[in-house]
C-alpha cells in the first residue's frame, strides 16, 4: 500500500505547504475519500503544530491522547473530512474540520461543550424491514433507525460515539446551509426555495443571498429548534 504521496500532486483540498518536503502521508483507506480528507498527521504537524517530526506526532498518537469523534485513534494516516470532530483529551482542546472560502480543508477550534456532537448529513436511505431504515451519512457512516421522518438531504445531529439522534435538520425554506462545494464553498447562506428536477439532475438550491446551489452542496445547520455556527478557522494555531 502507498503511504507517501509527492506533495505537489497532493489533492488541493489539503493546505500543507507544497515545496517544504517532496512527500507528504496519504489517506489510508477510510470512511472520507482521498480527495476529501486530510490525515492526522497533517493536521496535528501542519496544521496545528503540536510536533515538528512525524516520530513526535505518532508518539502522541500511540499514548491514546487523540480522539476523533470520540474514539481513540492511533493511525496517522487515517483521514479526517468535513465535520469531523478532533479531540486532544489532555488538553481539553477540540478542533472541528471545515471548509474554507477556498475550498481547502481546515481546522477550527470548537467549543467544549459542542465538542461531544456532530452534525451527519444523509446522502441516502434504505428500507431495512418495515418501520426501519438504514441511514448513510456524508462521512461513511450509517445507524438502522426507526425515523421515518429523515431523507436524504438532512443533517441529523448526534451526540457522540454513541450516535444518540439530537435533532434533525431539513433543507427547507428559512434555514441556514453551509456551502460544501461551487463558487461559495465555505458560505454559510439562508434557503429561499428549494427547486425539485423531475429528471435525473440535481435538485437546485435558490438562496436569500442571490445566488443558486445544487443540492449536493448545500448542508444545513439550523432549524427553528437548532442552530449551529461554524467556528472560524485557524490560520496558526498554538
Amino acid at each position: 500500500m502507498i503511504n507517501k504521496t509527492k506533495r505537489l500532486v497532493v489533492p488541493r483540498s489539503v493546505d500543507i505547504p507544497r515545496k517544504t518536503h517532496f512527500w507528504g502521508p496519504t489517506p489510508s483507506p477510510g470512511p472520507h475519500s482521498k480527495e476529501r480528507s486530510v490525515t492526522l498527521l497533517s493536521v496535528l504537524r501542519d496544521y496545528l503544530h503540536y510536533g515538528d517530526k512525524e516520530r513526535e506526532i505518532t508518539r502522541m498518537l500511540n499514548s491514546g491522547f487523540v480522539k476523533v469523534d470520540g474514539k481513540v485513534v492511533k493511525e496517522r494516516r487515517r483521514g479526517v473530512g468535513f465535520m469531523d470532530v478532533i479531540e486532544l483529551a489532555p488538553l481539553k482542546k477540540f478542533y472541528r474540520v471545515v471548509y474554507d472560502r477556498k475550498g481547502r480543508l481546515k481546522v477550527a477550534q470548537e467549543k467544549e461543550e459542542l465538542g461531544k456532537i456532530k452534525l451527519l448529513k444523509v446522502t441516502d436511505k434504505i428500507t431495512v424491514e418495515p418501520g426501519k431504515f438504514r441511514l448513510v451519512f456524508h462521512d461513511g457512516q450509517n445507524v438502522v433507525s426507526e425515523g421515518s421522518e429523515v431523507s436524504p438531504g438532512d443533517v441529523v445531529v448526534v451526540q457522540m460515539p454513541e450516535k444518540k439522534f439530537l435533532n434533525v435538520l431539513k433543507l427547507q425554506q428559512g434555514n441556514k446551509v453551509f456551502l460544501t462545494g461551487g463558487t461559495h464553498v465555505g458560505s454559510i447562506a439562508t434557503v429561499q426555495k428549494v427547486e425539485v428536477k423531475e429528471s435525473s439532475g440535481s435538485n437546485l438550491i435558490h438562496l436569500q443571498e442571490g445566488f443558486s446551489t445544487i443540492a449536493e452542496y448545500a448542508f444545513p445547520i439550523s432549524s427553528a429548534k437548532f442552530q449551529y455556527e461554524i467556528p472560524e478557522v485557524i490560520q496558526d494555531a498554538q
